[in-house]
């Protein structure tokens, strides 16, 4: 006997066949039958059966892109993934990850521990595992962070011995053993921006040799995008690696309409290689990253500590001037989301600098000198690039968020929008408003293509004996609710959802259960 029999559905299977109108049988963790319309089959017997008249039936959503994976020690810490449809996260991009904790490192986790309110009692990437598998509402997976191998294991920044660059490579293989999907740069944070192209093909040739991937924030998404896109590219040659460009974007108006050039590039490189590289992107025009990320490198160098205290130096103020205007930042358009800064929160640099009658760059400076650690909003990119990344034949959507769980007892600022709404956002532009995309085609892209870029074992279709991770929504309810300036409202559409075939979100109501699973590359 079935334990679910879904009947009527609109089927999206993953591939971008046409989806037809049928029926699918659930059994345990696995889909156990499918059947349509047209076919002749007797009715099985289930548990309990599901009329999904009028609704699409799809395979879970893969988000191939969040950060951190310090929120799911928390009940509920998922919910706002769920009801967008992700089944499935892969953490630790842009060079941040969970684990391996180097020495050098264990000062800053105990300062976020204290600072989210999770607790920290792991230092490789099993014990972290280990610490978090009885937790999880849905799937993970995770990749080993650069910044993370580099913070862990390096006391100078600038000064990399060979005696390091052995503990990170051999930090990274254990962790790779462990389950690690690949290994992740952050190439305009500190400290992952001052390693040279020849560090990070070293340790990406580790990653490739136990079958991962090479996931990069690239260097530049400004000026120097395509050149950041190519050092990316060359990398992955070099390493005999997959290459994912991390949310793919051109950041500010003089560099719009890059975009095209560079997934040009990519599929070039494509052309003539056999290996695969592909790009995420998240439906909006607006960044979200920390404000020091938007002030000359050389000032983080000492560490992220030593900022705020330069913050009071002249010299820097003034450095930072110089970079504003070189950059051609607009600081009207970046927005304080960090809402312990009271005297800062909802107002952009601008108006910040207005009121208080100081320079565009004194006022940056104030404020990262009130901390270090304030996340910012900043518009920047322009629609016409998004929409063409999105509709590149090898992008595949995410939400690039930071675990933002909706029960923490602390959390770090305000998320922006995409962490709670980038997936119905995307469908809600792409399929229903502008149909650029059709049903089948949109879900593709969050389903299979991840999966099989990151060889996700029977994970991204509907398909008998693949693991039952399923959707059931409403094409007619399908919205993103979650705005910049109120960005914790949860996604609407999802009706029912399955993750390893247990029903976690039934008519809309969440379930209290933690079906999620671990998966690695061994799996």
């Amino acid at each position: 006997m079935l334990d679910f029999y879904i009947q009527n559905a609109k089927i999206c299977t993953g591939h971008k066949e046409t989806a037809k109108i049928g029926n699918v049988g659930i059994q345990n963790d696995r889909i156990a039958c499918i059947h349509y319309h047209d076919e002749n089959f007797i009715t099985p017997e289930a548990k309990q059966t599901i009329d999904a008249t009028g609704l699409v039936l799809t395979p879970g959503f893969i988000d191939p892109h969040a950060s951190t994976g310090f929120g799911y020690f928390f009940p509920n810490a998922a919910d706002h993934k769920l009801y967008q449809g992700i089944t499935t996260e892969i953490f630790g991009n842009c060079g941040t990850s969970p684990a391996p904790i180097g020495e050098h490192l264990v000062k800053t986790m105990n300062r976020l521990s204290n600072e989210i309110g999770f607790p920290f009692e792991w230092r490789s990437l099993q014990e972290y595992f280990n610490q978090i598998e009885s937790t999880l509402q849905f799937n993970i997976a995770t990749l080993v962070g650069h910044s993370t191998l580099r913070a862990g294991n390096m006391d100078d920044w600038h000064n990399l011995k060979p005696s390091q660059m052995e503990a990170m490579k051999t930090a990274l293989a254990e962790a790779m053993d462990e389950g690690a999907l690949g290994i992740s740069t952050g190439l305009i944070y500190a400290p992952g921006c001052f390693a040279d192209m020849d560090e990070i093909v070293s340790l990406a040739k580790v990653a490739a040799e136990k079958g991962g991937v090479y996931a990069s924030h690239v260097r530049n998404e400004r000026d120097g995008l395509e050149e950041a896109v190519e050092e990316a590219l060359t990398i992955g040659k070099q390493a005999n690696i997959r290459v994912l460009i991390s949310h793919i974007k051109a950041a500010e108006k003089e560099n719009w309409g890059k975009i095209p050039k560079v997934l040009h590039k990519i599929e070039e490189f494509n052309k003539t290689s056999e290996l695969q590289a592909a790009c995420d992107v998240y439906p909006y025009t607006a960044v979200s990253t920390k404000l020091r990320a938007f002030i000359p490198k050389y000032l983080l160098q000492d560490g992220i500590p030593a900022v705020a205290e330069k913050m009071k130096d002249a010299k820097n103020v003034q450095a930072i001037a110089e970079w504003i205007e070189k950059k051609d930042y607009d600081l009207s358009r970046m927005l304080i989301i960090s809402d312990d800064l009271k005297d800062y929160y909802n107002k952009n640099v601008s108006e910040i600098a207005e009121e208080q009658h100081i320079s565009l760059a004194q006022a940056m400076a104030n404020i990262l000198t009130a901390s270090t650690e304030t996340w910012v909003v900043y518009h920047c990119i322009d629609q016409k690039d998004i929409d063409t990344a999105v509709m590149w034949q090898n992008s595949m959507i995410c939400t690039d968020s930071w675990s933002y769980p909706i029960n923490a007892p602390k959390s770090i600022g305000q998320p922006h929008p995409r962490s709670y709404g980038a997936f119905t956002e995307y469908l809600q532009r792409f399929v229903i408003e502008k149909k650029m995309l059709s049903w089948e085609e949109a879900i593709h892209k969050v389903t299979y293509l991840p999966a099989e870029f990151f060889q996700l074992k029977h994970r991204g279709l509907i398909k008998e004996d693949y693991y039952a991770d399923i959707v059931l929504f409403n094409p007619e309810n399908v919205k993103a609710n979650a705005t910049y300036l109120s960005p914790r409202k949860l996604s609407s559409g999802v009706e029912h959802l399955w993750v390893n075939g247990s029903h976690l979100i039934q008519n809309t109501k969440m379930q209290d259960n933690t079906p999620g699973k671990i998966l690695t590359l061994n799996d």
